[in-house]
């Protein structure tokens, strides 16, 4: 898999080549070594397992040290944990260890852009704090049918600061295939960050078709 790797540790001989030098990766590892961790899971893991996920394994992107990667791993499921940065997989492999959860956690260090999404794979994606529009149009394919996507991202502000990295309020479930069906779009202000959140669910595939629908 070309781009990815699953992390020894912080700068450790498994980070790949094409990464060793990748800015956000810095930015990313100096941004985990300076604040505590913190491994609670998101609000958006628990509005998916209330809504009901089927069968199969869980796709976090962005994960940085996630507890939401715990938390799902700690409900029975296999977690696919991506992330730039080897210093927040190295505290996240640690901690699954603490909790007897590493063998349901897999850690895999990516640049998101360049990384391979198998279609119709998955009962959750899972994406916070991150946005790139291919990256969200690959992960709403890797869902399968029946299953959910969440995903938050920066919001653009009423005449506040716009960029490639923030999205209007409502595009998120705007750039959903029509296979998706909307079950929350909202917003929500903190003291640093307004955020956009959405949870969606893919159709189930009609009865009778076999294999995995694509969006």
């Amino acid at each position: 898999m070309s781009g990815a790797s699953e992390p020894a540790g912080p700068c450790g001989p498994d980070v790949p080549s094409e990464l060793r030098e990748h800015p956000d990766r810095f930015r990313w590892n100096e941004r985990y070594r300076e604040a505590d961790p913190d491994f609670a899971p998101h609000q958006l893991v628990t509005d998916a397992l209330a809504a009901g996920l089927p069968a199969g394994p869980v796709l976090e992107l962005a994960c940085g040290r996630s507890g939401s990667a715990l938390a799902l791993a700690a409900a029975g499921r296999t977690v696919t944990a991506v992330d730039i940065s080897d210093h927040a997989l190295a505290q996240l492999g640690r901690q699954a260890r603490r909790r007897g959860l590493d063998a349901r956690v897999r850690r895999v260090l990516a640049d998101l852009p360049a990384y391979p999404v198998a279609a119709g794979r998955y009962a959750l994606v899972l994406a916070t704090r991150y946005w790139d529009p291919d990256v969200f149009g690959s992960a709403a394919a890797a869902v399968l049918p029946g299953g959910l996507l969440g995903w938050e991202a920066l919001a653009q502000a009423p005449g506040g600061e716009r960029g490639p990295y923030r999205v209007a309020h409502g595009e998120l479930g705007a750039r959903l295939p029509a296979t998706f069906t909307v079950l929350a779009e909202e917003l929500y202000d903190s003291e640093r960050h307004r955020v956009s959140r959405l949870l969606a669910r893919r159709q189930p595939a009609a009865p009778g078709l076999g294999g995995a629908e694509r969006g």
